[in-house]
C-alpha cells in the first residue's frame, strides 16, 4: 500500500496557513479572511494534500501542486514582510497594497511560515519519498514543533477565558498589570493542559515527569547554568555590537518601556513560580525527552532548542525587522542549548526551571532598575 503519511502531515500544516490567513495582516480582507492571497494559497495546498491523502490525485501532480502552493506561502510572507518594513508591500509590478506593520499579527507570520516551510517538506516527502530514517526524523521534529505551538495555543485560549472572567467581575478594560497577571496564569494553565493531553494521548504516567528536589550536585548545575546564560548574554552583546547587529524587544519590554515599568516587578516572582517551571515542563521534560529515541540525547537537545526558539516568534515579532528577529531567535536557541544540556546532565527539570526562572527574574529586575533608576 502506498504510504501517504506525508500527505496527512501536509493537511495539518496547510491548516496552519489557513489559520494564519484569518489573523490580522494589515490588508483588506473578505469576511473572516484577513489575507485573501494567503487564504488562496492555503486552500490550494490543503486541497491538494487532502486529495493526495485519499488517493484521488496521483503522487506526481498532487505533490507538485501542494509543494508549489506551500512555496508560494513562504515567498509571499518573505516579500510582504520585507516590503512592509520598507513602508509598503509590492505584490507585482504596478500593483501596490498598503500594509500597516503594527496591525500584522506575529501569530499570523509564525503560522504561515510553519505551514509554508513544512508544506514544502511534506510535499517533497509525498512526491519523492524520504529515506526511512529521515522520514522518522522529520515526523518526530514536526511532532515536537506541533506540541510546542499547541502549548502557545493553549496559553492563548486560557488567556481569553481568564480575560472574559475578569471582564465579568471588574468593569472597564483591564490594565496592563492585570493583563500581565492573566498572561502569567495562562502560561501555567496552558502548559499544564498540554502536559495532561500529552499524558492521555501517549499513555504516559506522572512518573514521566522529572520534577524532583535538587541534590547538592543539581544545585551546582543550577549555579553553573545561571553563570553560563549570563556569560553567553555578555558574549552576544559584545559580538553583536562589533557586527552592528540589533535584537528585537520582547513584548513585555515594549509594554514596560511605554510607562508600565511596574509590571516588571510582578514578573520577578512569576519567573520562578510560573514561567520557568511551565516552559521547562513543556520544552524540556516533554518535547526534548520525547525526542531522545529518534535523535539521541544531544540531538534531542538540539531539536528541542530549535522548537523553543521558533515558539518565541510571537513574543518578539511585533514591530521588529527581520534581521533583528532572526538575531534574537539565534540568541534564544543558544540559551536553550544551555537549559537543555543541564536537564540532560541532571535528568531533573527542576534544575533547568530554576536556571530559567532565575535568569528571567534577574533580567526583569535589571530592566526595572534601568527604566526607573531603582525608584
Amino acid at each position: 500500500m502506498e504510504d501517504r503519511s506525508a500527505a496527512s502531515v501536509g493537511v495539518v500544516l496547510a491548516g496552519f496557513t489557513l489559520a494564519a490567513a484569518a489573523l490580522p495582516w494589515g490588508t483588506v480582507g473578505i469576511g473572516p479572511v484577513e489575507n485573501v492571497i494567503l487564504a488562496v494559497l492555503g486552500v490550494t495546498a490543503f486541497g491538494a494534500f487532502v486529495l493526495r491523502r485519499h488517493d484521488v490525485l496521483a503522487r506526481g501532480p498532487g505533490s507538485l501542486v501542494a509543494g508549489v502552493a506551500s512555496l508560494g506561502v513562504v515567498g509571499y510572507v518573505g516579500v510582504s514582510r520585507a516590503s512592509a518594513f520598507a513602508g509598503r508591500s509590492t505584490l507585482a509590478e504596478g500593483t501596490t497594497l498598503s500594509v500597516d506593520v503594527t496591525a500584522v499579527s506575529p501569530w499570523g507570520v509564525t503560522l504561515a511560515l510553519i505551514g509554508g516551510v513544512g508544506g514544502v517538506i511534506a510535499a517533497y516527502g509525498d512526491g519523492r519519498g524520504l529515506p526511512e530514517s529521515l522520514g522518522t526524523a522529520v515526523k518526530a521534529a514536526g511532532w515536537g514543533l506541533a506540541v510546542g505551538f499547541a502549548g502557545l495555543f493553549a496559553i492563548a485560549a486560557w488567556a481569553s477565558v481568564l480575560v472574559s472572567i475578569v471582564a465579568g467581575l471588574v468593569p472597564g478594560d483591564p490594565g496592563t498589570a492585570t493583563q500581565l497577571a492573566i498572561s502569567a496564569v495562562a502560561l501555567g494553565l496552558g502548559t499544564g493542559t498540554v502536559a495532561l493531553i500529552y499524558f492521555q494521548w501517549t499513555d504516559k504516567t506522572l512518573a514521566f515527569l522529572d520534577f524532583r528536589v535538587p541534590t547538592l550536585r543539581d544545585l551546582g548545575y543550577v549555579g553553573g547554568g545561571i553563570l553560563a546564560l549570563f556569560g553567553l548574554q555578555v558574549l552576544v552583546t559584545v559580538v553583536f555590537s562589533q557586527l552592528g547587529l540589533s535584537t528585537a524587544e520582547h513584548n513585555v519590554q515594549q509594554a514596560a518601556a511605554g510607562g508600565n515599568a511596574e509590571i516588571l516587578l510582578l514578573l520577578i516572582p512569576a519567573s520562578w513560580l510560573i514561567i520557568g517551571p511551565g516552559e521547562e515542563l513543556l520544552y524540556r521534560n516533554i518535547i526534548q525527552k520525547s525526542l531522545y529515541p529518534t535523535f539521541g540525547e544531544w540531538g534531542g537537545v538540539l531539536v528541542a532548542s530549535v522548537v523553543f526558539s521558533l515558539a518565541h516568534i510571537p513574543a518578539y515579532a511585533a514591530g521588529a525587522d527581520l534581521p533583528a528577529l532572526l538575531s534574537t531567535l539565534a540568541v534564544i536557541f543558544f540559551l536553550s542549548l544551555i537549559l537543555g544540556a543541564t536537564y540532560l546532565k541532571t535528568d531533573n527539570v527542576t534544575v533547568s526551571a530554576l536556571i530559567h526562572g532565575t535568569f528571567d527574574a534577574i533580567i526583569f529586575a535589571a530592566m526595572y532598575v534601568q527604566m526607573t533608576g531603582g525608584a
